[in-house]
C-alpha cells in the first residue's frame, strides 16, 4: 500500500529513507565544516611561516649588503695605509741616506 506523499509530509514523521538522507546530509555538512577549519588554520600557519622565512631572508640580504660593504670599505682604507706606510718607509729611507751622506762627510 502507498500513502499519498502529500500527507506523508504533512504528519510530523518522515519516511525512513528521508531521515536516513538528511542526517547523511548533516553529517556530511558537518565533516566538511571541520576539513574546511582545519585547512583554514594550517594554512593560516603557512602563511605566517612564510612571512617570516621572508623576512628572515630578506634582513639577511641587507646584513650581507652590509658587510660586503664594509668589507670593500676594509679594503680600501687597507690599500691606503699600506700605501702611507710605503710613502714612510720611502721619506724613512731617505732621510736614513741622508744621515749618511751627512756623517760620511764629517
Amino acid at each position: 500500500m502507498k500513502k499519498n506523499t502529500s500527507t506523508i509530509f504533512t504528519e510530523n514523521v518522515l519516511p525512513k529513507r528521508v531521515d536516513k538522507a538528511i542526517e547523511w546530509l548533516n553529517n556530511s555538512r558537518n565533516g566538511w565544516k571541520e576539513k574546511c577549519t582545519e585547512t583554514k588554520l594550517s594554512l593560516k600557519r603557512q602563511t605566517q611561516e612564510n612571512k617570516r622565512v621572508k623576512a628572515s631572508r630578506d634582513e639577511w640580504k641587507l646584513s650581507n649588503i652590509r658587510l660586503k660593504l664594509e668589507l670593500a670599505e676594509s679594503k680600501k682604507m687597507y690599500a691606503m695605509l699600506l700605501n702611507r706606510v710605503n710613502e714612510l718607509e720611502s721619506k724613512i729611507q731617505a732621510k736614513s741616506n741622508e744621515l749618511y751622506e751627512l756623517k760620511k762627510k764629517q
